[in-house]
């Protein structure tokens, strides 16, 4: 998919705007270099992807989780963390290609 660039034009969250465009807050603060929180007027770049949402159960772990969506670890890792934990939400990226 392409990059589109966004004003952040309300009090808005990492987290709000990743919803939104369907990516994770480390993908959007990766892309754009940030170490900190967005604020009104900021521009980020940013790169849909098509995948969906999935809470971490007891018991998961990324390999577990590569598994039940057919990814690589290494996808689930590059757009949220290399761990895991009971209760985050991450993304699981669906496209194979970035």
């Amino acid at each position: 998919m392409s990059r589109i660039v966004y004003r952040v034009s309300e009090a808005k969250t990492l987290e709000d705007i990743a919803q939104e465009f369907h990516t994770t807050p480390l993908a959007i603060a990766r892309l754009n270099n940030l170490d900190g929180d967005v604020f009104i007027g900021m521009r980020l770049l940013i790169e849909p992807q098509e995948g969906e949402y999935y809470i971490v159960q007891p018991f998961d772990t990324i390999s577990s989780i590569a598994k039940k969506f057919s990814v690589s670890e290494d996808k689930i890792a590059e757009f949220n963390s290399d761990r895991v934990f009971i209760g985050q939400k991450l993304f699981i990226v669906h496209s194979l290609e970035r």
